[in-house]
């Protein structure tokens, strides 16, 4: 299993965007196959900052996850939310 942590740093005034955003995205990975988690999460300390927290059945899985177009969609239009740029790890358990 892989699993992919990514810290996502919203502009404050744009976190609401953001949220319906990023649902298309969750909506979409969750349907795929390999996928065995994609969820959402919120910083007590910062409120706009995020972390999504995925679960991959391989990298066969992540590379077909990659070529979706609501991977795409949100892929193109999460930059101009971004107070900073994401930070992604790959793990493995």
């Amino acid at each position: 299993m892989l699993h992919i942590e990514a810290k996502i740093q919203v502009k404050p005034d744009l976190v609401e965007a953001f949220l319906t955003e990023v649902d298309l995205v969750i909506q979409g990975s969750l349907r795929e196959p390999g996928n065995h988690g994609y969820e959402l999460v919120r910083s007590v300390n910062n409120t706009s900052t995020f972390y999504l927290l995925e679960k991959w059945a391989d990298e066969t899985a992540i590379q077909s996850h990659n070529a979706t177009a609501h991977y795409k969609r949100f892929k193109n239009n999460v930059p101009e939310f971004l107070a900073a740029p994401i930070e992604v790890a790959l793990l493995k358990s």
